[in-house]
């Protein structure tokens, strides 16, 4: 039997770090970051959407030979069905059911033909690049659980966080992207849209994988901000990459060179030598009403991620020291 293929699985909440974390692990030989794989489904995302590299990705050189390996050529109807299947276990009202979920016997046929073109794409990937370990990006707690329940895969889990009024801010600031339609400005959220979403995703990747100490990993943006050269080496311990160097020019900075990710923050575009600092800036720009709402919201999750001390103030508390997993 052959190995089975390796996935470093970025789970929890948009706008906490992610795609900035595939990128660099992507600069790792023998690692490559796919970005967000579950959407590649949505509408109009294959022939609209831009790969990193600058290419339309059914034109990327390096996605073109992908899909035409795992689905010929692109067929707006089947991305329909298999859209479909998905959400009818990975969106929210599909819940409980991922929950329930311990084998893959119950599913329709339907289903079973989505996961088993996700287990091929993976698959794929790894043939075509040769690398040890595909970096996904999609955040998507219900289909992280999914991607275990695949046998030929073997998937371990970063739980990355950010704290909520950080997440908050950053959904409403005006971000903007290249697509094959034009430019394209990314979705703004109101405090509270962001705050509960971010308290739905974390509880969620929480609930799924918390348990299971083999597979998962919990890391705080703030950490990986500050603290890079230790936070990249748990992350390569726990991924079973521990013989690979960060991979850092100095302390906290990344050469990031040209790379093939679908979707995330459209920070992805960016190459180059990047610092790694850490954004704070809703502290002094976040209204006072939008941080104490989204505190209330999310305040449970707040406190056991080190984020909140009833002795201080949401707005100025500095950030606590936390162990890490």
């Amino acid at each position: 039997m052959s190995s089975p293929t390796r996935i470093l699985f970025i789970t929890g909440n948009s706008r906490s770090g992610s795609t900035i974390l595939g990128a660099a692990l992507n600069q790792i030989d023998g690692i490559f970051c796919a970005g967000e794989m579950q959407r590649i489904w949505d509408k109009g995302w294959l022939s609209d959407e831009y790969c990193s590299c600058g290419a339309p990705i059914l034109s990327c050189t390096f996605w073109s030979t992908i899909f035409s390996q795992v689905i010929g050529s692109y067929d707006p109807k089947i991305a329909l069905k298999l859209r479909r299947a998905r959400d009818s276990l990975v969106k929210l009202h599909g819940l409980p059911r991922p929950l329930t979920l311990h084998s893959l016997n119950n599913l329709s046929a339907t289903t079973r033909d989505y996961l088993t073109l996700t287990e091929r794409l993976y698959q794929t990937i790894q043939k075509h690049t040769g690398c040890r370990l595909i970096v996904d990006t999609s955040k998507y707690p219900t289909y992280s659980y999914l991607l275990r329940l695949l046998p030929s895969l073997d998937v371990r889990v970063v739980h990355l966080v950010r704290d909520a009024r950080a997440t908050a801010y950053s959904w409403q600031r005006i971000k903007a992207y290249p697509t094959a339609k034009g430019i394209r400005h990314m979705e703004r959220h109101t405090a509270l849209r962001s705050a509960v979403a971010w308290l739905i995703l974390n509880s969620l990747a929480d609930l799924l994988w918390e348990r299971d100490l083999q597979r998962y990993k919990l890391v705080r943006y703030e950490d990986f901000a500050t603290c890079p050269r230790a936070i990249f080496k748990s992350i390569l311990d726990h991924a079973g990459e521990s013989a690979v160097a960060p991979p850092l020019v100095g302390e906290d900075t990344m050469n990031i060179r040209h790379h093939h990710i679908i979707a995330g923050n459209a920070n992805r575009f960016r190459t180059g030598l990047v610092k790694l600092m850490l954004d704070d800036e809703w502290r002094s720009k976040l209204s006072l009403v939008d941080i104490g709402l989204v505190t209330l919201v999310t305040l449970p999750l707040l406190r056991k991620y080190g984020y909140w001390s009833p002795a201080l103030t949401p707005a100025t508390a500095p950030l606590p020291t936390v162990p890490h997993q």
